[in-house]
């Protein structure tokens, strides 16, 4: 019972003890006399128990004394409740200068990491070394792309320039050994589509690592888009070494398990990013959108990706409010 109703239920019976007392004569009025004098000693111990728990709480804090009354006991939860609000609240706050430090230092990096490929970048053309300033702004290019840019829905023709800088800077690294082709069946039309950032590079980087670099001869990778009147439809195939049935089939239950994947000792060896890709489509769009891979040992794989054909942010947001 709290202290509240047991004070009022004391107090209660004190005044009833009186009214008793007072209007009773011989034994009733002494036990009206005796039950005043017993409510008041209650309430006399009661005010003498909170009173010393103040002094303790006073001088020794919260928690390091045991309350002996009701009311002490009722205000030192009270403390300990605010207690425990002040240091959440501190400890928000504490993480919000975290992240804005974070934030920042984000901000600083690229910017400096910009300022050092474009200074490399014009002391190539000053030195006439026209494939190091290329590779230097495709350079720049891909991480503002990849890194500074905050937009996480871009439309095609932005994921393919940012893919012809990812391609061309490999085409660097391997010696010109690959060729990157993209067929647009729609002529065009499906450009201004919207998309999330980043959905082909990962599948980009998993055909020339896994399929063309263990390949002896020259490699292709191609980037085809159609469209129906509700999907569209991107298959990324490389022509290079494939995938046996039980790769193939491990793979394909990478990408669809849900449960986060953990990376392993290879840097492109995991699948992690193409199943980070299909799992943000899914999440994004609903499941029966997302990733399919088909592969031939020795032939090639083809990688086909099915989205929503999406022209403006506001259809995204209602078809993310449907889902």
């Amino acid at each position: 019972m709290k202290t509240s109703w047991k004070a009022l239920l004391l107090v209660v019976a004190c005044i009833g003890c009186i009214i008793l007392c007072v209007r009773s004569t011989g034994t009733l009025s002494w036990i009206g006399a005796a039950g005043v004098l017993v409510c008041l000693a209650v309430l006399g111990a009661e005010l003498y128990c909170c009173s010393r728990d103040m002094e303790n709480l006073m001088q020794n804090g919260v928690g390091k004394t045991k309350m002996c009354s009701s009311l002490g006991r009722r205000l030192e939860e009270r403390l300990v409740s605010r207690e425990n609000q002040q240091q959440e609240q501190h400890s928000a706050q504490m993480m919000d200068s975290q992240s804005q430090l974070n934030a920042l230092q984000n901000q600083i990096n690229p910017h400096f990491l910009y300022n050092t490929l474009e200074c490399i970048r014009s002391e190539a053309l000053l030195q006439d070394c026209g494939s190091i300033a290329e590779m230097s702004h495709a350079l720049a290019s891909f991480f503002r792309y990849s890194i500074s840019r905050r937009e996480n829905i871009v439309t095609v023709e932005d994921e393919l320039r940012n893919i012809h800088n990812y391609f061309f800077i490999q085409q660097f690294r391997f010696g010109n050994r690959f060729a990157l082709d993209v067929r647009d069946l729609e002529d065009g039309t499906v450009m201004d589509c919207l998309i999330p950032k980043m959905t082909m590079q990962p599948v980009v980087e998993n055909c020339i690592f896994h399929g063309l670099e263990p390949k002896a001869s020259f490699g292709h990778v191609t980037i085809t888009l159609d469209r129906t009147e509700t999907l569209l439809r991107i298959v990324i195939s490389d022509d290079g070494v494939g995938m046996s049935p039980e790769t193939l089939d491990k793979m394909r239950r990478s990408i669809r398990d849900t449960a986060p994947v953990r990376p392993s000792g290879s840097s492109h060896g995991n699948g992690i990013a193409m199943h980070n890709v299909n799992q943000r489509i899914k999440l994004i769009y609903g499941a029966e959108y997302g990733m399919q891979i088909y592969s031939t040992q020795n032939v090639g794989t083809d990688v086909e990706i099915l989205l929503p054909l999406v022209w403006k942010k506001e259809e995204l947001t209602l078809q993310e409010a449907a889902t």
